[in-house]
């Protein structure tokens, strides 16, 4: 009698545990082979980091008022549409002063989107010593700068378009070692701005809409770079960033 109860627990515990394996086997990791929603490749997605140092004259229904000073610090990342096409997004912090020797107010958000393109390149071999590439590089953004001064609200739109000659060269190939120089891009070309805002209930504008902007960007390695820009309107304006490209 008991080694019928004993055979007949066995026997039970033995289709349990079946049972079990087999529910067990409709919940895994390896049943469908691709998924529902595929993110982009990550070769296509740059992120960075901008600091910004903006100085423009503004004026009040074509009279000159004053010096609009923006300071930004915002996070950049990028998304490469094709080869020759990327699209951008950028979100921060931004102060503002109308006079030069007055305190940066306090911080808002500031925001701005906008793409870049490589229209044309041809390379340059000869002489040696100047080997690298030639390329012709527009971009189009759309800003937008927030921040409090005292009692009084800032806002600011600038909407900028540049049309970029750039010159690209590779020094090494560092083997993608960071310790080692990798290249750098020297860019030069006109920009026009058009920036609108209001002081509370008070609106302003630019004084000068066409200026002329450089830069150098140095690349540590083929994805890894550290650039500085200035732009000239009727004073000048600086900036930096950060970049890495996967």
């Amino acid at each position: 009698m008991n080694m019928k109860m004993n055979l007949g627990f066995i026997a039970t515990l033995a289709l349990s545990c079946s049972l079990c394996r087999s529910d067990a086997a409709t919940i895994s990791g390896s049943l469908s082979p691709d998924s529902m929603i595929t993110p982009p490749p990550f070769e296509t997605i740059s992120f960075g980091f901008n600091y910004d140092e903006s100085r423009r004259k503004v004026s009040d229904n074509g009279r000159e008022i004053a010096r609009l000073d923006l300071r930004s610090y915002a996070f950049f990342l990028g998304y490469d549409m094709s080869k020759w096409c990327t699209v951008f997004a950028t979100v921060g912090n931004s102060q503002a002063r109308l006079l030069e020797n007055n305190d940066f107010g306090d911080g808002k958000v500031k925001w701005s989107i906008g793409v870049n393109a490589n229209l044309w390149h041809t390379e340059l071999e000869e002489p040696k010593i100047f080997y690298g590439r030639i390329s012709i590089k527009p971009a189009l953004e759309l800003a937008q700068f927030n921040s409090t001064l005292d009692d009084e609200t800032i806002k600011a739109t600038d909407i900028s378009g540049t049309l970029l000659v750039a010159y690209e060269k590779v020094v090494e190939d560092p083997k993608y070692n960071i310790t080692e120089f990798y290249g750098y891009t020297v860019y030069v070309g006109p920009i026009f701005s058009i920036i609108n805002g209001t002081v509370n209930d008070d609106d302003f504008e630019e004084s000068r809409n066409l200026g002329f902007v450089g830069g150098i960007d140095f690349f540590i390695t083929h994805n890894f770079s550290l650039g500085g820009q200035i732009q000239l309107f009727d004073e000048m304006s600086f900036g930096g960033n950060v970049r890495y490209h996967f």
